[in-house]
């Protein structure tokens, strides 16, 4: 059942929308053109089922040269890729920095360390004296410094 709409100043019944449309182009000026909403995305396609094995091949080689080619500039940037690899080096320097403070957090280091190596019992132990000797380095430490030094306004190139 449609709904029915009555104008009071033009007196006619509506009965659709495109009834109520037509009422609105005779109240606008014949100029305005009231156009529909496209109804798909605006976003061109790129119809990779059309493609022929080889196109596929070049726009796969082509999406994979940009991706590269971004990460390069980020790393560049002094901006790491924030993936699972880049994370457990972050956390592992986390790690050899609070061993090296021999804070709060040092304890609950040492602790999962003798976990981990349960049936290595002077590993913890060792593994703490070679943080205090220097011999386990930071991976990301050069990405920590060029950032500070982006916060504090100074030229990375001189540490």
């Amino acid at each position: 059942m449609a709904a029915t709409l009555v104008s009071d100043e033009i007196e006619e019944e509506t009965t659709s929308v495109s009834d109520q449309l037509g009422l609105l182009r005779e109240l606008l000026d014949e100029d305005v053109v009231v156009t529909e909403r496209p109804t798909k995305s605006r976003k061109a396609s790129v119809g990779i089922e059309d493609m022929t094995p080889d196109e596929f091949r070049a726009y796969k080689a082509r999406l994979q040269a940009e991706r590269r080619a971004k990460l390069k500039a980020q790393e560049e940037a002094g901006s790491l890729p924030f993936d699972s690899e880049t994370t457990r080096d972050a956390l592992a320097d986390a790690a050899i920095m609070l061993l090296y403070a021999g804070g709060p957090g040092a304890t609950a280091v040492l602790n999962y360390l003798g976990q981990v190596f349960a049936d290595k019992p002077g590993a913890p132990l060792t593994i703490a004296a070679r943080v205090r000797t220097r011999a386990l380095k930071l991976k990301l430490l050069k990405f920590a410094r060029k950032s500070t030094q982006i916060e504090n306004g100074t030229s990375a190139s001189h540490p």
